[in-house]
């Protein structure tokens, strides 16, 4: 809330002229916590704290902080209520509440209670009144009930003692030392005491002349007299002499009541009242006088002021009770003021001032928005106001300008009612037309200017320029421009039609002021173009106002600040916000007699100085009407005085009588911020404190690299007017910045880590302060220090030298491993190598067991028959050999499994025992076996456990020397230290007393293909296979094996480890059927047979079966055919390729097949054969050295009828073969015995429903042949079932996929198509819905073997035969 009060001089009781400046008031609006004060104080960093009833405020220019008690905060305040107010010479701020007493840290912005006693010792909480510290630096603290107190400090340690026996009262209410030593305290309920120098006292009790419980306040004068107030008797003064106090009398109220005392100036003494306002004490006079402080809001003499403060700078500081705090400020401006704000100076209403004129008689004239006009006497006060009426020569409402020619005319122009001339007198006014055809544009009127030939130069908003001669009043036009796009410095017309401003020169030119830049009249030969060289001035720029200085420079108010134009140069310098300038929108332009322009804005008058370019601006604050002011609205008299309207009245003043008080502003960091929170000593950023003192003092802020973002908040302690303060700051000396007026704070985010330097000053004016400088230190993250970098060049020069040392040990490691690589691809290599040739050796092995096998059985020579077993039992060790490699082939792949059952142990090792028995005596060996228990239950795999023990027997074998001995041993123990498994075990032993192994090559006889030295004849023994086997397959039994050399004998033995029970055993390991696993270890899987006859066996020659037989090996196919010569016609080639050819053109009854094959393998074949429809019904049997299971399962899986693993037996071949073309007769007459039961059920007309299906799909294929769209989903609507259904019962009717169906049925067409021979291939892929020829050339090649050329020539030719044959 603003109050308009008047400062008059001292006995002046009326005065006719209205000072405009104002006092600023702070109010619980917009500021202060409570109305109620109960003092204003101001500390030594020129902080105004202000105590109230309900909380205490603090003031710093910028900002208002208030302190109240926080309930869970013992450093909040006290108690809202705060009393009094008091800083020692030590710094210390103290606060007195209703409980107690507390001094304000400003480093922690804290408050601390100081700890009070009664005389007893006893704790209190005291209402404190007041607070003193007398000369010799004692602290008297006076309370309400419980008399005085002493401050006591003591180091750190600070409280506060009650003084007993030194004042006979307890309510104290004032205290106050003199210049002389005296200290004076009031009591409210026992008068006054007096100690002198010496602690004297005197008590000042039964005085009539003075209200001795009463006392409000004490000071004393520049003179050294001391005056006390009463709250019911006045104003006294001491006599010194008679040791008396005379009372001053003011006789409009001789029981003043007086709460405060405040020395003022020299010669004064305010003196607030509870109730009466304020008044001053003129000490010379020694009369109390009235303060003339004209106040609008509120009535002053009923006013209670509580509390008067004079701060460092001079301003006064008024407390008014209820109502608020009011700055008076020091320096008053003579600025006057009329308008509605005035109270006793308010002549011209309320409404805005549109525009100002004084004419010769010295009357101003104030035009008014929409109250007419105004008539203002040169004693300022009202001569007329006419106001707008019904009359048509009335004067309009709204009046934009005002103007007196030479003769004395007064013109206004209005903004609807266009222009006229007014009767000074009567207020009659005469409108003029100054178009034939009158428009809205033409009747705003804005300004006029005249020339020296009395003519009256008229502008108008839109209508353009007119102008007027004043003795016969003719009224002309210039020209203006119809397209503003037209190149108008070319013609000579005004450029614009919307005119604010008009100037005429000393020089005959009229410049134009417009919407559009500036133009320019030369009236004497009415010539827009040469003023301005045919150049643009402005343009784009609203020009306001126009002003001719005194050296001939054209001064010019835009909206975007003052230039300034040299009318011969037409060079033009721009001054704008950044130059000085309160605002950029310029209203009116003046100068004084001085030669400096005065220039209103929409914010404030400033004064320009054009030899110094410096500029000074003045506010409201300052006693102007208000910072808006109007465009034009200006007049500069020739006494000098200057004259603007604003929008709240008028501000006129003497530019002489108006100074510039150029005090230096004293800028201060006020608050620092960090992620908007206020910093505080103590607060910290990291580990580090930010500051080691309050703000206010702090030079140095440390801040941790997450603190990086802050704000900085300074004032320059202009407590009346801080908006006139411009702040301008740098970091690291880089360029000055200047913030906008008013605005104080400055904010920094994300900076790096490093010092930076902040610099601030304010500006006042052209006053500047002392620049305030900080040192902000921003620490990098610990990973990001000096320490932490000097520790990264440590750890990576430890880090390159780890590398280098990782490198080194990697590349032999890498040579290692690669040696590694290289053995195990040595390995592998040969285990591949012998693979390989296990499947070569099958082929030839089958050459030597199948006939050997017929020998043994045909031959009955005694002596032949020895030497058939001795080959039949070596062909068998190298088929074992065989069977290991693949063995370890699958268990390094992963592919080994085994199915372990129950068996008795004792028994299994028995039977192997006996195996060897020949051998033993063959070479005169003891064999013995020796067992603990007769029967033992263990859980292994049988058909892989006895590779093991027939292993490491044979390996004694090899090294045991004739008349040796290899004992086997079983047992059983425990060993709680072993894995889980093996803690319950039974161990085979196999012990030889052969050479023994070399203890060197222990630990390596278990890898693959090591082979120990004979030592007695320096040789190779083995493969170096089977104990690399023995050892898979004994821990793919969970079990262990060690070799280790007889202790106090020769040779070595075996140990072999393994589990008791099947808890180890998961249940996908234990074989649940082991009665289905004993199978012929050389017969494989064959179509299930039924026993045939030996009668049926004898195949008579007419009515043999035809067999194809495909391998490439050149004897076996041999030996097959011949073998089977006696039972089938047989036939052969060598690869599946040419067997494929022979068999689309003659089909077999059954095909023998070896897999691996150059060309086209039996795999390849088999899958072929099963995949056309017309031959796949032809058996086919695989005949392979793949031994795996994985192998014969994949055979199966593509249609073969039988799986024979090689070397294999030539009856069981025979045997098969036989039963499969058996099985096709058989299948064969039942298809046909169906057949005939299809034709019988027929005639019937009994389909089943996969018949009537079948039937469905053939009848839409047939019926879409040509179609190349037919699909399987065109099927299944047809059909009316799902397209997975339809696949799946295809597939079981026709073991065809949908698609193939398709596919063969039209191929069938085709083919019959072909060999009709009516159409070319081309057509018959068309007719059959074949849309690429290539692809039915490659389909059609892959079902007959053929391509399509190919088999018509087959059937042309078959063709012409037939015809031959039947001419024969």
């Amino acid at each position: 809330m603003k109050i308009v009060f008047i400062l008059c001089l001292l006995g002046l009781c009326l005065s006719t002229t209205s000072h405009g400046q104002e006092g600023k008031m702070f109010t619980v609006d917009k500021d202060l916590s409570s109305s109620m004060l109960n003092k204003i104080y101001q500390d030594r960093d020129g902080i105004i704290w202000i105590a109230t009833e309900d909380g205490l405020n603090r003031y710093d220019g910028a900002k208002f902080t208030v302190y109240k008690n926080e309930k869970d905060n013992p450093h909040s305040l006290l108690n809202d209520y705060v009393r009094t107010l008091y800083e020692d010479s030590q710094g210390r701020f103290f606060i007195g509440s209703l409980n107690g007493l507390q001094i304000y840290d400003r480093a922690t912005d804290s408050f601390t209670t100081i700890p009070m006693y009664l005389s007893s010792g006893a704790p209190i909480a005291p209402n404190i009144a007041t607070i003193l510290e007398r000369n010799n630096g004692e602290i008297l603290i006076g309370t309400s009930g419980h008399s005085m107190f002493l401050l006591e400090t003591k180091g750190d340690s600070i409280n506060a003692r009650q003084i007993s026996q030194f004042i006979p009262s307890n309510l104290i209410t004032s205290a106050y030392e003199d210049k002389k030593g005296n200290l004076w305290i009031s009591t409210g309920d026992n008068g006054i005491f007096r100690f002198d120098e010496n602690n004297q006292s005197k008590h000042y009790s039964g005085e009539k002349d003075i209200a001795k419980n009463t006392v409000s306040s004490m000071c004393e004068d520049y003179q050294g007299n001391l005056y006390m107030s009463s709250l019911k008797k006045g104003l006294f003064i001491y006599n010194d002499k008679a040791d008396t106090f005379i009372p001053i009398i003011y006789t409009p109220n001789p029981n003043l009541p007086i709460k405060i005392l405040y020395p003022g100036n020299q010669n004064e003494i305010f003196i607030g009242t509870d109730g009466s306002g304020i008044k001053i004490y003129d000490t010379q006079e020694q009369k109390i006088k009235e303060a003339n402080f004209n106040i609008t809001t509120f009535n002053l003499k009923k006013a209670k002021v509580h509390s008067i403060l004079k701060d460092k700078i001079g301003n006064t500081w008024l407390g008014f009770f209820q109502k608020g705090v009011m700055i008076i400020p020091a320096t008053i401006n003579k600025f006057k003021y009329m308008g509605y704000k005035s109270s006793v100076h308010n002549v011209i209403g309320s409404n805005c001032v549109m525009s100002v004129y004084k004419d010769h008689t010295e009357t101003l004239w104030v035009g008014t928005d929409n109250d007419g006009i105004y008539a203002i006497a040169p004693d300022n006060t009202l001569k007329a106001h006419f106001a707008p009426t019904d009359d048509p020569h009335s004067v309009p409402a709204t009046i934009m300008s005002i103007f007196e020619d030479s003769n004395y005319n007064l013109w206004i122009g209005s903004y609807l009612h266009g222009m006229a001339r007014l009767d000074s007198k009567t207020g009659r006014c005469e409108y003029l037309k100054l178009s034939e055809q009158p428009s809205n544009l033409t009747e705003n009127i804005y300004c006029f200017a005249e020339d020296d030939n009395k003519t009256l130069w008229i502008g108008t908003m839109g209508g353009g320029l007119f102008y007027m001669d004043i003795n016969t009043g003719k009224i002309g036009q210039c020209s203006m421009l119809a397209n503003n796009n037209s190149n108008w410095n070319r013609i000579n017309m005004l450029h614009n039609s919307w005119i604010n401003s008009l100037l005429y020169t000393d020089e005959g030119k009229l410049y134009i002021g417009t919407y559009d830049g500036l133009g320019c009249l030369d009236i004497k030969n009415m010539d827009f173009i040469s003023p301005l060289k045919n150049r643009r001035i402005l343009y784009e720029d609203v020009i306001y106002a126009l002003h001719e200085g005194s050296d001939g420079i054209i001064w010019i108010g835009t909206s975007k600040g003052l230039k300034r134009l040299n009318p011969q140069s037409l060079d033009i310098q721009e001054y704008t916000i950044v130059d000085g300038l309160p605002s950029n929108y310029i209203c009116a332009i003046k100068e004084d007699m001085d030669g400096y322009l005065w220039i209103s804005t929409n914010y404030g008058i400033s004064r320009f100085n054009p030899k110094n370019q410096g500029f000074i601006n003045f506010y409201a604050s300052d006693g102007l009407q208000g910072n808006e002011f109007s465009k034009g609205a200006g007049f500069a008299c020739q006494q000098g005085e200057l004259i603007f309207g604003g929008t709240n009245g008028i501000t006129y003043f003497n530019p002489a009588e108006i100074t510039n008080s150029n005090k230096k502003p004293e800028i201060r960091i006020t608050d620092f911020y960090i992620h908007d929170k206020m910093v505080k000593k103590g607060m910290k950023s990291g580990s580090k404190d930010i500051v080691t003192t309050a703000v206010m003092d702090a030079n140095h802020f440390q801040l941790s690299h997450k603190d990086n973002s802050f704000s900085i908040e300074f004032s320059a302690m202009e407590f009346f007017s801080p908006e006139r303060i411009t702040y301008i700051y740098r970091i690291n000396n880089s360029n000055w910045i200047s913030l906008q007026q008013g605005i104080n704070r400055v904010s920094f985010s994300n900076l790096n880590p490093g010092d930076y330097t902040f610099q601030v000053k304010a500006k006042d004016n052209g006053s500047y302060s002392d620049i305030k400088e900080i040192l902000i230190t921003i620490y990098p993250a610990w990973y990001a220090s000096g320490w932490a970098k000097l520790m990264y060049g440590i750890l990576l020069i430890v880090i390159i030298y780890i590398i280098i040392i990782q490198v080194r040990h990697r590349y032999r490691a890498r040579q290692e491993i690669l040696e590694h690589i290289h053995a195990e691809q040595i390995n592998e290599a040969k285990l591949q190598f012998f693979i390989n040739i296990s499947h070569e050796i099958r082929t030839p092995m089958s050459l030597i067991i199948s006939p050997l096998q017929k020998l043994i059985a045909t031959d009955k020579d005694g002596e032949r028959q020895k030497n058939y077993h001795t080959i039949y039992r070596n062909a068998e060790r190298i088929l074992r050999l065989v069977n290991q490699l693949m063995d370890i082939r699958k268990i390094d792949k992963g592919q080994m499994s085994l199915k372990f059952q129950e068996v008795d142990i004792v028994g299994f090792i028995r039977d192997l025992y006996y195996t060897f028995e020949y051998q033993a005596n063959a070479k005169h060996i003891t064999l013995s076996f020796q067992t603990e228990m007769e029967n033992l239950q263990a859980w292994i795999d049988p058909k892989n456990f006895d590779k093991v023990i027939l292993n490491i027997i044979s390996n004694a074998f090899k090294f045991t020397p004739e008349n040796g001995k290899i004992n086997i041993y079983l047992r059983t123990g425990n060993d709680m230290n072993a894995p889980r498994s093996l803690q319950h075990y039974f161990e085979i032993i196999v012990e030889d007393s052969g050479i023994g192994i070399d203890p060197a090559e222990i630990g390596r006889i278990f890898e693959r293909f090591y082979q120990i030295r004979n030592s007695h004849n320096n040789s190779n023994v083995g493969t170096g296979i089977g104990l690399h086997l023995s050892r898979s397959l004994i821990e793919l039994h969970h079990g262990t094996i060690e070799a280790e050399n007889n202790e106090g004998k020769p040779g070595s033995r075996f140990i072999i480890r393994l589990p008791l029970g099947k808890e180890h055993l998961n249940a996908e390991e234990i074989d649940n059927n082991p009665a289905d696993n004993h199978s012929p270890i050389h017969i494989t899987t064959a179509l299930p047979t039924s026993p045939v006859d030996e009668e049926d066996e004898k195949v008579r020659s007419r009515t043999k079966s035809r067999v194809l037989v495909v391998e490439d090996d050149e004897e076996i196919r041999k030996y097959i055919c011949r073998e089977l010569a006696s039972d089938f016609h047989m036939s052969e080639c060598t690869n599946g390729k040419e067997a494929l050819a022979i068999i689309l053109k003659k089909e077999p009854d059954l095909i023998i097949s070896d897999i691996m094959m150059p060309e086209m393998d039996g795999l390849t074949l088999c899958k072929k054969i099963k995949q056309n429809v017309t031959i796949n019904h032809i058996p086919i049997i695989l005949l392979t050295a793949k031994s795996r299971e994985e192998d014969n399962l994949e055979g199966l899986n593509m249609g073969a009828d039988a799986y024979i693993v090689k070397p294999f037996s030539i009856e069981i071949l025979r045997k098969t073969a036989i039963n499969l073309i058996k099985s096709r007769e058989i299948l064969r007459n039942s298809f046909s015995g169906s057949q005939m039961q299809e034709q019988k059920l027929k005639k019937l007309k009994v389909q089943s429903p996969d018949d009537r299906l079948l039937d469905k799909v053939m009848k839409v294929i047939n019926d879409n042949l040509g179609n190349p769209d037919l699909n399987v989903e065109m099927i299944a609507t047809e059909v009316g079932i799902s397209r997975v259904h339809l696949h799946r019962k295809l597939k079981e009717l026709t073991n065809q996929s949908t698609r193939d169906l398709i596919r063969n049925v039209r191929l069938k067409q085709a083919a019959s198509l072909l060999a009709n021979q009516y159409h070319n291939i081309t057509e018959v892929a068309t007719l059959t819905g074949f849309t690429n020829i290539a692809y039915f050339s490659t389909a059609f090649k892959e079902l007959y073997g053929v391509p399509p050329t190919t088999y018509m020539e087959e059937q042309q030719k078959s063709s012409s035969s037939d015809e031959i044959e039947q001419q024969n």
